[in-house]
């Protein structure tokens, strides 16, 4: 049904639904939301061009609300081996968020020897899942089944989970890999913080993304560690894999502020 999916289709925009809100407010959307809309947009844009995804960057520049988002694609670079677009969401006519993704030229013939791929040593089967109180925490987090592997999601620390977003993206589609990978990377702070959340809060203004391989949805393990640095920023980073083993990292620059 449309209403279990977190967008639906709206002339040449989308219109999010409840599902997409994060916990901050009930018309702020999560940035896994919308930061899969983007993906969407570029892998939708991009499939017939014959090169692979090595990188998406994305700036977050205003909070999203539940209002229409309308996109726009632009070719940055159209080169021969790499190939730069940029994928943007405005809602009232301003900018909110945007995304640059870089493609390369893909030739199999043309790859190293490397070592094989590892699977995980402790799939989604082996994970603690989430206290439902957890998973209420926001609408968009109940469309994800969690499943805690390293660390305690509500403690200070590093921690590894495994993600399947299981409501669709855009109703009526397929959610693609890209969109599976992008809303388990947004959640690398959450799930590292390495501050009492009733002291402290914190936001990423951005997340960016490395691939070397495309990923097998719809498991996606996030292995995360927050650093805090001088000045109220830090950082987080994380190691992306599936069940066949890594194949990306992500990070977020993070801004801290004292709570009143």
């Amino acid at each position: 049904m449309s209403d279990e999916c977190l967008f639906i289709a709206d002339g040449d925009g989308f219109q999010p639904t409840e599902w997409a809100v994060g916990p901050w407010s009930p018309n702020t959307l999560q940035g896994s939301a919308y930061g899969g809309l983007l993906a969407r947009v570029i892998e939708a844009s991009e499939a017939s061009t014959g090169m692979i995804l090595a990188r998406l960057s994305y700036d977050l520049w205003r909070p999203v609300t539940r209002e229409r988002l309308a996109p726009t694609m632009t070719v940055l670079r159209d080169g021969r081996k790499a190939r730069t677009v940029e994928a943007s969401l405005a809602q009232a006519g301003k900018p909110v968020a945007r995304c640059t993704a870089l493609f390369l030229k893909a030739d199999p013939g043309s790859t190293p020897a490397s070592a094989e791929r590892v699977p995980p040593a402790l799939g989604p089967e082996d994970g603690r899942p989430i206290p439902a109180y957890v998973r209420a925490w926001s609408p968009f987090f109940t469309s994800v089944d969690t499943r805690v592997v390293e660390g305690d999601l509500l403690e200070r620390g590093p921690a590894a989970a495994w993600f399947h977003l299981s409501r669709p993206l855009v109703a009526g589609e397929e959610t693609g890999a890209v969109v599976h990978a992008v809303s388990a990377a947004d959640l690398a702070s959450g799930i590292s913080a390495v501050v009492d959340l009733r002291t402290w809060s914190f936001i990423n203004a951005d997340l960016t993304m490395v691939f070397w391989r495309v990923p097998r949805p719809p498991w996606i393990l996030l292995s995360a560690e927050t650093t805090v640095g001088e000045g109220g920023t830090g950082a987080a980073r994380g190691l992306l894999a599936d069940l066949d083993g890594p194949f990306g990292t992500c990070a977020q620059t993070l801004l801290f502020e004292r709570r009143q």
